[in-house]
Order: structure tokens, then C-alpha cells, then sequence
């Protein structure tokens, strides 16, 4: 029987207690940055931090402090990023904003991750940085990249737009690289509706992408208007409207307090899917040395079992959402003349037969079911003629 009520890709998981911050921050009358964008910024330290002093600054998205962060690493025109072809655009476009040209990787095979024995074949003497993207929440090799960024003197920027709570042999993503950068969008494990922040163990960096989040304005700019402030300000040099709001930094927190229970409800989720949807789907790979959160639940789909976009379509006519995460960037109109479809065989093989299916924390177990028995029950029907 079909359920009647559409069940999505992702939903964020929004209490009460992330209303009544929403409230007291609107009584305020702070909405712009203030004191709750550093106490989130705060929190997400104490959240992330494991030995080394960590700083944070937040922002109005993840691109956003991708974008900063190249340039506060002084990357330009004339320099090379590396980046994977397995992403959203942003991880790309950011390169480009900044005069710098992207290359495009290969990933890999069973992680979807930067493949970073391509990614060193790439190297010369133009690349001045590359960005990981830890792929639906599980880990790029941390420790064989940053031999690789040291060997060849490059600045690693993660995009941890999938990852904030994924940790790496035990320890969370945020304490390995020069910069990582976290989205809160409205679909992320922490879902503020829109927002960002960068951590770094580097206070400089940090405050440099502070001043360029506000037009280049010196630090003191948000306390102008308090009691104990100045009316002076200066603007040291050219900037952007990057700055993360108090409403938005009030869901922040509120969040927060909750993430470990949300992310361990997603590994919940995924450990019923894998137990219970047939064998011959593949699966998100186990690790005993790493933790994946789940941001997604990216299944494969063999095109001799079934065709991916024809069950798209089956699942949506049964009420279940679904996406494909994500087109390579080297098939979108854009960047097709630039990067021949041949040097990503792994991304081009991968990208016919992967979906994510939904997951989100709030998912009730008989919704969970509903998409293992209805998956189950195509493929059954299907006997690999579809």
C-alpha cells in the first residue's frame, strides 16, 4: 500500500526549544551579529575542540567561508586548486572568484571521496591548495592529505559542508587543516536555515576572514552601537556581507546542544537500512576507525538491476523523496570544455547508478520501513528488466 503522506529526502528536527531562542533573540532587538554569534561560535569550539587552541568565526554560509578562506590564504590569479569533480558547485566557483583556476579530481571507488593518488598527479608548481569534501559525512583521508599538503607546500581548506560531527580515527573533523568550513543550511545535521563558520587553529586567519566577512571593517565594528562602544569605525580593507546573524546563530545553539543525539539517530537509521535492504544494493562503507554521520545515505544502484532514473521516478510516484548527490561537476554545461569526460572514469561509472534516499533524524521507524520494503520490494519486481 502507498503511504499518503510524502516522505522527503531530509527534514530538519526544529523544537521548542529552538523557538523560544528564535523568541528571546527577536525580544532583544540584536537581530544583526552580536553576543549570540559569539556564543555560538564559542559553543561550536568547545564542541570540536580536542587539545590544540581552536578559533572560529561565523558566517551567513558555507561558501561563503570557503570563499574567504582562499583568500585569506592569499590564493589568486594564476594559482591551481584542486578540488573534487564529486561536489556541489560551490566548492568549485568559490576558486574561481578569487582569480584562481579549479582542477578537477577523480574520487574514490567506495568512499566517494577525493582520490588523493590522482590528486598528486595534478600537483605542480601553480597549485597552491586543495579543498576535501567529506562526502555525505565520511572522512577524506586526513592524514595521508596533509602529508601530501606538506610535501608539496599546499593550503588544505576542508569543505566539512557534510560533516560536523564526523570524526576521524577519534577525533573530530576541524582539528587536521589549515581551515575547515561548515555549512548549517537548512538541510545539514546542524540546520540553522542558512549559516556557516570556519575553525582554525590559527587566530590570525581567523580574524582576517572576520574583517573580510564586513566590508574590511576592524573587529570593534558590532560593538559601535552598545553602551560601552565607539562610534568609530575603519575600514582597512575590501570586503564582503558575509556576517552570520543573531536569529540565525540563536537556532545555532540551540541545535547544538542536541547534534550527538541527532547524529547518532542517523547512524541508526543508516545500520537498519543496510541490515535490511537487499544485498545486492551497495552500501556506505563501515569503518571501526572512523565515525560517518549520515548527513546522506548514498545507495548504489547496479544498472543490471535497475535503472537509477526509472526508480527515481518509481519511488517519487510512491511518496518517497530522493536525490542524486552529485552530478560531477565535469558533465554541467559549464565546465564540460574545460575537462574531458575521460579523466573521471570512477565519477562517470558512479554517477549512473547512486541515489540518496531519505534520512533525517526525525524519521519515524515505519517511514524507515516503508522505504526499505518498497526499495525491496521494486527490486524484487524488477528482475533486472526495468
Amino acid at each position: 500500500m502507498i503511504k499518503e503522506r510524502f516522505i522527503p529526502l531530509s527534514r530538519p528536527d526544529i523544537t521548542e526549544d529552538e523557538l523560544s531562542a528564535v523568541v528571546e533573540v527577536l525580544k532583544s532587538g540584536w537581530l544583526t551579529t552580536g553576543p549570540k554569534v559569539t556564543e555560538f561560535e564559542d559553543a561550536v569550539v568547545n564542541y570540536l575542540r580536542e587539545g590544540a587552541e581552536l578559533f572560529a568565526v561565523g558566517l551567513n554560509s558555507c561558501t561563503a567561508g570557503l570563499h574567504l578562506s582562499l583568500l585569506a590564504r592569499n590564493i589568486g590569479k594564476g594559482d591551481e586548486v584542486i578540488v573534487p569533480t564529486w561536489t556541489f558547485a560551490a566548492t568549485a566557483q568559490v576558486v574561481e572568484w578569487v582569480g584562481a583556476k579549479p582542477i578537477f579530481c577523480d574520487i574514490e571507488e567506495t568512499t566517494l571521496n577525493i582520490d588523493l593518488q590522482k590528486a598528486e598527479s595534478l600537483i605542480n608548481r601553480k597549485t597552491k591548495a586543495i579543498i576535501p569534501v567529506h562526502m555525505g559525512g565520511y572522512p577524506c583521508d586526513m592524514d595521508s592529505l596533509n602529508v601530501l599538503a606538506e610535501q608539496y607546500n599546499l593550503s588544505v581548506i576542508e569543505d566539512a559542508a557534510h560533516a560536523i560531527g564526523t570524526e576521524y580515527n577519534g577525533s573530530k573533523i576541524g582539528n587536521f587543516s589549515d581551515l575547515t568550513v561548515f555549512s548549517f543550511y537548512a538541510t545539514k545535521n546542524l540546520a540553522m536555515g542558512e549559516g556557516g563558520l570556519v575553525v582554525s587553529k590559527n587566530k590570525e586567519l581567523i580574524e582576517k576572514i572576520r574583517k573580510l566577512s564586513y566590508f574590511g571593517i576592524n573587529k570593534e565594528a558590532f560593538q559601535r552601537y552598545a553602551k560601552t562602544g565607539m562610534w568609530q569605525y575603519d575600514i582597512e580593507e575590501l570586503g564582503f556581507k558575509y556576517n552570520l546573524d543573531s536569529v540565525h546563530a540563536a537556532i545555532g545553539i540551540a541545535q547544538l546542544k542536541r547534534l550527538d543525539i541527532m547524529n547518532e539517530r542517523r547512524r541508526r537509521i543508516a545500520e537498519r537500512y543496510k541490515k535490511n535492504l537487499d544485498h545486492r544494493f551497495i552500501f556506505p562503507p563501515n569503518s571501526t576507525k572512523h565515525k560517518h554521520i549520515y548527513h546522506l545515505f548514498l545507495l548504489r544502484v547496479p544498472p543490471t538491476l535497475f535503472n537509477r532514473d526509472t526508480l527515481i521516478q518509481e519511488l517519487k510516484n510512491r511518496n518517497i523523496g530522493t536525490g542524486v548527490h552529485f552530478i560531477p561537476l565535469h558533465l554541467h554545461s559549464y565546465y564540460k570544455h574545460f575537462f574531458p569526460n575521460e579523466q573521471f572514469p570512477v565519477a562517470n561509472r558512479i554517477f549512473l547508478d547512486v541515489i540518496s534516499i531519505p534520512m533525517f533524524p526525525s524519521m519515524l521507524d515505519e517511514d524507515i520501513d516503508y522505504v526499505i520494503n518498497t526499495l525491496n520490494a521494486l527490486i524484487g519486481d524488477s528482475h533486472g528488466q526495468l
